[in-house]
């Protein structure tokens, strides 16, 4: 449930030292063929790591393949492989992916 097969993407830092990625696979959603569809997680300074999202193959996204970049206030943006919008012609059904922001 905290995430499965790191993304190719950089991870990101915050001035307190805390890591930020995500994971192609993993999380809670069983929208994914029972893989889950993916996390954006947190690792601190110990080593403690929290899932900040489960994606769920929807609206949302789902396989994140990218790092992600955090702004000035500290939102999170990445992008997704599939989801999104499900009828889109070049990834029917899959979907054809979403940029996405995730605020503090």
């Amino acid at each position: 449930k905290d995430g499965e097969s790191p993304s190719d993407g950089p991870v990101t830092f915050d001035s307190m030292g805390n890591i930020y990625g995500t994971t192609v696979f993993g999380g809670t959603s069983q929208n994914c063929n029972g893989a889950g569809c993916g996390v954006a997680y947190k690792l601190d300074a110990s080593g403690h790591e929290t899932v900040i999202y489960n994606f769920t193959g929807e609206a949302d996204g789902k396989f994140p393949q990218t790092g992600l970049t955090m702004d000035s206030a500290g939102n999170l943006y990445g992008a997704t492989a599939n989801g999104g919008d499900l009828d889109c012609p070049v990834q029917s059904p899959n979907g054809c992916g979403v940029v996405f922001k995730i605020t503090p």
